[in-house]
């Protein structure tokens, strides 16, 4: 096309710059009507010089209807001063049928008044960005589609995880339980030495056995996702001592000096998960350690409090102590005959981190090492009598009756064997209705309740009941070999202790004798 010559007056000049612009310029004349359409607003739309009228209908006319209220909302709020910037989107149709997607700007110029005569803007084709940005969302919502999906497959998958495991560890649990509490009065009917040695070895067998079946199903249960804290107000120095006291035994055995250092603080985490850490700190100090002593301890830092296992054991090397807490990893020095599967350490990192706690070592060869887990929380002292725990014996001084209900008769007799030789009264039950009977009227002084009793039945239902009778709250605990956390609270209402099994009868002794002094905080 010839460009005509221009002279410099400013039409000229406004009609080589429409001429030379990639955007479509349109100039409206609002007295008169006149709308100037350049070369490139024409080629928007498919047109060439001459073929439209210059007027306001060549744009109506191709305005798609969805955009038509639009525009014409945007256009009278401009003219109007409601808005001060005109800025609109729409679609406008090619003469091939297709429609092209432009952005509007505009400015009006306004009389003293401030009435609109005339408005000049330009269109600019953005319909590849468009079409680019329709194809991404098409691209996310089938991506999030395929997300979706497989979120519900892996909660899917979870979800029949945390049911196998939780079936599982409850009918593995059973019959270790029961060992465990037959075996004390097994050691009562033995009166040789070899007889009495065996039972040692039978102990620390199962001992091993427990620990390495509470290793893979509590790494199991991280890995599915399936547990979840139950945070609330940790007493560290009864959590310490009690955790401690479970291995006072092997300690003393072995001749290595196991301590907790007494300590008057209160912090928020989950009691359980945060005592399996220590267990597995402590557990993990003994092994490494053949003479010497362990010592449990925490100190204030800003912030919250650092929770310290010192052991005098062989040390860890620097490479060794970056892969310390991984999975299926077995540092050299480990005691000879300690039973282990290298997911102890690795099991502490991920409850550390489930909880939000910081787990660190620092260790030199030769010296021993110090374990420890942050707690950022608030800190408050404890302003408890600390209850004595003891050694095994009686449950208190005074006789004590404790109604015990179990539908499992093998474990169910041995409990009642075990708490008969702490000095205990035991009328046993098999359901609720069956517990109430059999105690004809006597009030007990605690219970002890298995937390699946059939299909109708539950521990926390024969507590109800017991408590109903007394007219008041009635000390004792759960037990339970299920792991289904989510499940356990929201039956739990009453926020009672609970055990899971397999339960050491030492660990038994010391949350009983707690319960019955009183004491708001099992062991461990």
């Amino acid at each position: 096309m010839e460009v005509p010559a221009l002279s410099t007056d400013s039409g000229d000049v406004f009609r080589l710059v429409a001429m030379s612009t990639n955007d479509g310029i349109w100039d409206w004349d609002l007295k008169t009507g006149f709308v100037y359409y350049s070369p490139r607003w024409l080629h928007f739309v498919g047109a060439a010089e001459g073929d439209l009228p210059n007027n306001i209908g060549a744009f109506a006319s191709r305005l798609h209807p969805d955009d038509v209220e639009k525009v014409n909302r945007t256009l009278n709020d401009y003219l109007t001063q409601v808005v001060s910037d005109y800025s609109v989107e729409f679609r406008l149709r090619h003469r091939d049928g297709t429609w092209r997607w432009i952005k509007s700007r505009g400015a009006a110029m306004r009389d003293s008044e401030g009435t609109a005569y005339r408005l000049v803007g330009t269109h600019t084709d953005i319909t590849e960005q468009v079409e680019m940005a329709e194809r991404l969302e098409r691209m996310v919502d089938e991506r999030t589609v395929d997300l979706r999906a497989a979120r519900d497959k892996a909660e899917i998958a979870a979800a029949a995880t945390t049911k196998f495991l939780s079936a599982t560890s409850h009918d593995v649990r059973q019959p270790m339980q029961a060992m465990a509490l037959l075996l004390p009065s097994l050691r009562r009917e033995i009166s040789s030495e070899l007889g009495r040695r065996t039972v040692d070895a039978m102990e620390r067998s199962l001992a091993a056995s427990m620990e390495l079946l509470e290793s893979l199903l509590e790494y199991s249960r991280l890995d599915a996702g399936a547990m979840r804290p139950m945070n609330g107000p940790v007493h560290l120095g009864d959590l310490m001592a009690g955790v401690v006291e479970g291995f006072l035994p092997e300690a003393r055995q072995r001749d290595i000096r196991l301590k907790a250092v007494s300590a008057n603080v209160v912090v928020q985490s989950d009691q359980r998960l945060l005592a399996r850490i220590l267990r597995n700190y402590v557990s993990n100090a003994l092994k490494y350690t053949d003479r010497g002593g362990v010592l449990v301890g925490c100190r204030r830092i800003r912030g919250g409090v650092r929770v310290e296992v010192w052991d005098t054991g062989c040390g860890i090397g620097e490479q060794e102590q970056r892969q310390v807490f991984w999975e299926f990893v077995q540092i050299h020095g480990r005691r000879e005959g300690a039973a282990g599967l290298g997911l102890g350490l690795a099991i502490v990192e991920r409850l550390a981190r489930l909880l939000g706690h910081r787990v660190a070592v620092q260790s030199r060869p030769g010296r021993g090492s110090v374990f420890s887990v942050t707690i950022k929380s608030a800190v408050m002292p404890d302003r408890r009598v600390p209850v004595s725990k003891g050694e095994i014996g009686r449950l208190r001084d005074t006789p004590c009756l404790i109604a015990l209900v179990e539908d499992n008769r093998e474990i169910a007799s041995a409990l009642a064997d075990l708490m008969r030789d702490w000095g205990a009264d035991v009328i046993h039950g098999t359901t609720t209705t069956d517990i109430i009977a059999n105690l004809g009227g006597r009030l007990p002084d605690l219970v002890v309740a298995d937390w699946h009793l059939g299909e109708e039945d539950s521990g926390f239902k024969a507590f109800d009941a017991l408590e109903g009778l007394a007219g008041g709250p009635l000390p004792g605990l759960i037990l339970t070999g299920d792991y289904d956390l989510g499940q356990l609270k929201a039956v739990n209402t009453a926020r009672r202790k609970v055990l899971h099994k397999p339960v050491p009868p030492r660990m038994l002794h010391a949350v009983l004798r707690g319960a019955l002094s009183g004491d708001g905080t099992p062991p461990g």
